[in-house]
């Protein structure tokens, strides 16, 4: 379909019985699945990449929309690939890595890693290519990186305690401080050696400010950070948030061993409730986590060295729901209209566009 390689495109998100919403998408590579009001996981996990396939200490991983899953490698200086929900390693990105941090994939198929530990950069490997390039130098290691809409890359450089970005369709090196001041705080304007981050379509800016055990939002274009409040969950050294298609939160709560997420009827404990373990059903330091297309949840599993993951439970939502997706895309001599219509249960679009709530 080479109508989604155009910028202009206005979806409206047609659900029957409900209200209708307009929604705007735009060059998305990850997956906010559209989740039921009560959707839950199988508390049993499913080991996707055990030990010693998946490295040492693994933390940094991405799962794009066609459900590959990009694993950082820290110990061996690689990125691990698993294509389109094989469970088969299928290649790696290599050669001049020094202990990756994080790695963030675009809709276009480029990687970005983080190579801030020894080179003080973030590479980038093109489609299909054996070689990478500089995309940002940095000051030290991100702990995270991300992609927004606007093609800005940013880059949570916890040591320095803030969040940098720069735009990748300017050749020069410049990049601005975005959160934090560099020194650590707890204040609303500082950051506590942060990792993860999300940047939803409106700009807005969310990090997992990690040893102020918190979420800081920041407004597109503002300096200060609101906390957002998790209710009767309280957060110990979070490091990965992430959202679903109707802007609820998802967050790795890496030192209570645990995910949990929001709903309608805010935060609660969502897989590995029970402690930590080796079990199937716990998590020793839970860092980064991603949906995949089918709501199923991906995590990297610290200290049991293996990406862990929990199914979506389809029986966990009462019926099904008939999405109509009408897309225009726009370019600059062709307007063209696409109407899709899926009919599923548990999980009504799998890349459906993102609807801020927070």
């Amino acid at each position: 379909m080479i109508l989604f390689g155009f910028r202009n495109i206005w979806l409206f998100l047609l659900i029957f019985g409900q209200t209708s919403v307009p929604c705007f998408f735009i060059g998305i590579s990850y997956n906010q699945p559209k989740l039921c009001a009560n959707a839950t996981w199988n508390q049993t996990a499913i080991t996707f990449v055990p030990s010693p396939t998946v490295g040492t200490y693994p933390l940094g991983m991405f799962v794009d929309r066609n459900n590959s899953v990009y694993v950082a490698d820290q110990t061996n200086g690689r990125i691990q690939v698993w294509r389109n929900g094989s469970t088969i390693l299928t290649g790696n990105y290599s050669g001049g890595l020094s202990w990756p941090y994080s790695v963030f994939v675009t809709d276009n198929g480029d990687v970005y890693v983080d190579n801030g530990y020894t080179y003080y950069r973030v590479d980038k490997w093109g489609w299909n290519s054996t070689s990478s390039v500089p995309a940002m130098y940095v000051c030290g290691q991100c702990y995270g990186l991300f992609v927004d809409i606007n093609n800005m890359l940013y880059c949570v450089m916890g040591p320095y305690h803030q969040v940098v970005s720069k735009s990748l369709d300017s050749r020069l090196n410049v990049w601005n401080i975005v959160a934090g001041t560099g020194t650590a705080g707890s204040t609303s304007v500082t950051l506590n050696t942060p990792w993860g981050m999300f940047v939803d379509i409106n700009l807005n800016l969310y990090v997992a400010d990690t040893l102020n055990n918190r979420i800081q939002k920041f407004a597109s274009g503002q300096s200060n950070g609101t906390t957002i409040a998790t209710g009767t969950i309280v957060l110990s050294a979070p490091t990965s948030v992430i959202f679903d298609a109707d802007g609820y939160m998802f967050i790795s709560d890496c030192w209570n061993h645990r995910l949990v997420g929001s709903g309608p009827n805010g935060f609660r404990c969502i897989a590995a409730c029970s402690g930590y373990g080796s079990s199937s059903s716990q998590l020793y330091y839970p860092h980064t986590m991603y949906f995949d297309s089918y709501g199923n949840i991906f995590v990297t599993d610290e200290y049991n060295n293996r990406i862990q993951k929990f199914l979506l439970l389809p029986n966990s939502c009462n019926g099904t729901t008939t999405v109509t997706t009408v897309a225009t895309v726009t370019s600059m001599n062709n307007t063209q209209s696409v109407s899709l219509t899926t009919t599923v249960s548990g999980i009504s679009s799998a890349t459906a566009p993102y609807l801020n709530r927070m």
